[in-house]
Parts: structure tokens; sequence; C-alpha cells
């Protein structure tokens, strides 16, 4: 997984604020994180392989009925019980990450764990500060406002005046 892109929710009334990861090529994660810090719940779909994962339910895993996107377990057919295949899949997707993200760490745990034929039922421990995620995960998402065009204009017309008034003196 690499391009990921975090974006972050204010919390709802509950106090878990949802964050979204998004890398290429049809990845995306979605967690929600307590007010401790801890993850509740994370999402993630990696073309339409779908696994979700509780904390004090542990896996679920699914097909997305549309790719790349499961916005929600309404758009996921559910498997009867958790598909290693599936497992596996995400497993290998998520293996090469070396990120300091640990939001996907904590994810990438929960799968190599479940791939190993244990079910994780409890987080593996804070992800985040009480209020915030992680500056280094906040600096991908994070975009720059837009410019104001007027200083450019300004130093456009600045330019024009100096060149001008050169000109003048060099006639003299």
């Amino acid at each position: 997984m690499f391009r990921i892109r975090a974006v972050e929710s204010p919390p709802d009334a509950g106090g878990l604020r949802k964050v979204w990861h998004r890398g290429a090529r049809h990845a995306e994660l979605v967690s929600e994180i307590d007010v401790t810090g801890r993850v509740a719940r994370h999402e993630f779909s990696l073309f339409d392989d779908v696994v979700i994962w509780e904390r004090g339910r542990g896996f679920v895993t699914g097909m997305a009925q549309l790719e790349g996107s499961t916005r929600g377990a309404a758009n996921v057919a559910f498997d009867l019980t958790s598909d290693p295949e599936r497992v596996q899949r995400i497993a290998a997707a998520l293996e090469p990450y070396s990120g300091r993200d640990r939001i996907i760490q904590h994810l990438r745990e929960l799968v190599v764990t479940t791939q190993q034929g244990q079910q994780p039922l409890q987080d593996l421990g804070a992800v985040t500060g009480n209020n915030k995620i992680p500056d280094e995960v906040l600096q991908f998402s994070s975009k720059a406002p837009a410019r104001s065009q007027k200083p450019l204009v300004w130093i456009g017309i600045g330019l024009v005046v100096i060149a001008i008034a050169l000109a003048l003196l060099a006639l003299r």
C-alpha cells in the first residue's frame, strides 16, 4: 500500500472519530478511533475484497458490491465464515507497508495475527493521541490552502512599473 492520504472527521456524539486512508489501486481503509486513541473498528477494502474488524468481535470478510469502495457495510456481501483467501490477499497487500502510520500498522498486525490462525478481539494499543491523528499522517492529508492570485498580480504590476521607470531613465 502506498500513496496514502488520510482524512479525519470530527468526533461524533459517541466520541468516535473516523479516519479515512485511501491508497492507490483501489485500497481504502476507514477506521473509527475512540476518545482514548484506540481503534474501535477498521473497514478495509482492496478491489472487491473487504475485511471489517471490530473490537470485541474480530474479523468478518466479504465482497464489495462496488469494486474498490465499500462505503459502509450495506454495500458488502458478507461471507458466512471468515474467508482465509481474502485475508491472505489483504495480508499480502499490507505486508510491504513500512510507513509510520500507526493506524495502518495496527490493521496490518491484526491481519497477520488472523492469518496465523488467531482471532484478535481486542485492539493492540492506542494508535493516536486523545484528540488527533499523528502529525506524520496529517502531513499527507493536509491540503495547502488555495493561494490567492492577488499578490501575484500586484507583483506583476510592480515589475511593469519598475520596467517603465527604468526605460524612462534610460531615455534621458
